[in-house]
Formats: C-alpha cells, structure tokens, sequence
C-alpha cells in the first residue's frame, strides 16, 4: 500500500509539472510551425514598415527572401547571391549610386546562385551589378554543372502549398525533447524577467510574432515571427541583409583552426572532394552569364568569402591540402582571364584588418569585417578592360 501511494504521489508530481511544460511547448511549436504565413506575415510588414524582422524558418528562408525581392525590384540595381555567409553585406557597403537587394539564403550553393541569376537576366534587365560567392570552404565551388532552372517571380499565396501540419504523435515527441524544453526553460526564465510579464505571455504562446519593438538605435522598427532572438533586432533588414545582432562570436580561433584542418572536418572533406578541381561546367555557365549580363551593360562580380583569421592560411601550409585550394583558385584565375567578371579573394580576411570577435564561426564574417575588406576592395577594383568597378560609397 506504501508503495501504490508513493508511486501515484509521483505520478501526480510529475504530471503537474511536466504536462503543462508539453502543453505550453505544443502552443510554441504550432506558433512557429508554419512557413508559408510566417514568411507573407514578415515581408508585408517589412515592405510597409521597411523594419528589421527575424523569420524563424531555421534556413528555410527563400519564400521570404523571393517575396521581399519582387517587393523591391523596381528600386533596384544590384543584387547579392550565395549563402548565409555574404547575409551581412549591407547598402553602406557598396558604391554611391549602387541599390541593393541582397538574396543570400541559407545554405544556397553556387548552383542556385547561377540559376538565380539566369532567372533575373532574362526577366529584370533592370539589375546591372550581380554579387556572387565562390565558396570552396562549404564545397560550393565543387559541385556539378546540374543546375535546375530557379523561379523568381512573385509568389503566388494562394496557389503555395500550406505547410504541413506534423502528426499529434511528432508535435507530442518534439515537445518532450530535451532541446524543446531548453528553449522553453529560456522563453520561462525571459518571461519572469520581463516588465510586461501578461504581455509577454501573449506574444510567445499566443502570436505568430511579437509585437513591434524599436531596435537599439533608438529609429528602427523590430519585429519577430517565432520564439527565437525576441527583441534584439536579430534579422533581415529592409534591403536582404542580416544584422547578426544577438549571436554569440568565434571563441578559441586556435582550437577552430585546429579542428577544420583534421580529414574529417567539413572544410577539408570540401577540398578533397575533388582534390580542388573545378566542374568545367559550372565554368561554362558563368561564361555564358557573365557575357548576357555585360550585353546588358552589368557586370558579374564572384568573390571567396572571408574567413576566420588564420584559417585559410593554415590550409595553404597543410598538404595536401594546400595543392588543392592552389588549384581551385589557379583553375578560376585562368578562367576569369580576358572575361568580362571581376573576381575578388577575401578569404585570408586578417589581410584586411578582420580580427577572431568579427566572425561567428570559421565561415561568417560579421558585418564590421565585410566594410574592412569592401574598402579595401573599391578602392582598387578594376573592370576587365582597367577602368574603376566604382568609387566608394563613404556615407
């Protein structure tokens, strides 16, 4: 009997406190769960407000950045492809007289950029200067020339697919995870703090976003779709680039540096892949973009990302490593001869002045790096036939 008591006491323990930690994560969950009204949701309050907004989409940022795009085409001259790495690139970066959108999404390889950038050759003449990432440290460079076309245009709301609703059985397994019940234990612990505890309430369990907020420059407006980076202005900006505001920095640059160069780091496995070859390909399909955009009086610009301070550099001192990143970008400068592109390397990125507290990563410069290395980069870029790309934009 002693133990029938002792075991429905701790059944009723752990039903008051677990079940309402599931039942709260299950409301979390459903307000986060659907892309396609988050991403409508975001852009047409950016277009009307043009605010900072985070969409939690968790790399599945496309929708947003499509519509965003179209809502901005008409204003445009310039536009930036690639992957979450070139995100920080902003209007204050570029020649006076340049306007930007910038389309880098989450995880995009140079396939997708080249198809992107097809796709607004033929359909934005109006675009003139294309941004474009040759990434060899996320494999970018390495893939095959089997790029499938790339739609651009407007979405369509209606003719989308809705998101599809996760089984009860999933949403009741997500919630009991460990990782659920951390963001909840921060979303709980953020509520206690806050000034406006109802208020906050509503806006994490009961909302799609949260409420308007001014940002910390006291001007801009926030607002964030999800539960994550709540109020830091952490996310898109009114022309495509990312504040990186609320993300912690690099720390031990020696220990990161230490552990790409290993056999089974995604950097080396990037090089290795094809031992720094480049698809001819993919050479072919930048030849054939890069001369319809100078047709159109543009020009194509493919730069190398920066990246951690030191790091690029100790692959050049490791072999064979460093006989495969030589190769790579022997085999683009023998291209890009005689060609109308402008080609730019910010990788060993402490060349411009870049230290280990301006990247987030091995990979991601933040935006104090990117105005180092662009100002350098305009002061001496020079189209194909000597003449300045542009002159800096010192605003």
């Amino acid at each position: 009997m002693e133990h029938k008591r002792y075991l429905l006491w701790l059944s009723l323990l752990c039903s008051l406190t677990l079940l309402p930690a599931i039942m709260l994560n299950v409301l979390l969950i459903l307000n986060e769960g659907d892309v396609k009204a988050m991403s409508f949701a975001a852009s047409e309050w950016q277009e009307r407000t043009h605010g900072v907004t985070y969409t939690p989409t968790m790399g599945n940022n496309a929708l947003f950045k499509r519509l965003r795009l179209n809502d901005r085409l008409p204003e445009v001259d310039t536009v930036i492809m690639g992957s979450s790495t070139g995100m920080p690139i902003d209007q204050s970066m570029l020649p006076a007289g340049w306007h930007l959108y910038n389309l880098t999404m989450s995880g995009s390889p140079l396939s997708s950029s080249i198809a992107q950038a097809e796709y607004l050759v033929e359909h934005a003449p109006s675009i003139k200067h294309y941004i474009i990432a040759l990434d060899w440290a996320l494999d970018s460079v390495y893939q095959t020339s089997d790029i499938p076309a790339f739609d651009l245009s407007r979405p369509n709301r209606a003719a989308l697919p809705d998101t599809p609703r996760p089984k009860v059985m999933d949403t009741l397994l997500e919630a009991t995870s460990y990782l659920r019940m951390q963001k909840l234990w921060k979303v709980l612990t953020y509520i206690a703090h806050s000034p406006a505890p109802e208020k906050t309430v509503r806006e994490y369990f009961f909302q799609m976003g949260s409420d308007e907020y001014t940002c910390p420059d006291g001007i801009t407006l926030g607002k964030d779709f999800g539960i994550h980076n709540r109020g830091s202005c952490n996310g898109f900006r009114y022309d495509g680039s990312a504040t990186y505001s609320d993300y912690t920095r690099a720390e031990n640059p020696g220990q990161l540096i230490f552990s790409a160069l290993s056999s089974g780091s995604k950097y080396a496995r990037a090089l290795a892949h094809t031992q720094g070859a480049i698809d001819p390909g993919l050479f072919a399909r930048l030849d054939a973009l890069s001369q319809r955009i100078a047709r159109n009086g543009g020009v194509l610009i493919l730069h190398m990302p920066p990246l951690l301070p030191g790091l690029e550099k100790a692959f050049t001192a490791r072999t064979p490593y460093s006989e495969y990143l030589a190769r790579t970008k022997n085999e683009v400068r023998a291209w890009a001869a005689g060609k109308p592109v402008v080609l730019a390397d910010f990788g060993q990125s402490e060349k411009y002045g870049c230290t280990y507290g301006e990247f987030l990563d091995e990979h991601h410069a933040t935006s104090s790096c990117y105005h180092k290395v662009f100002a350098n980069f305009w002061g001496s870029a020079r189209l194909p036939d000597g003449r300045s790309l542009a002159t800096p934009d010192r605003h």
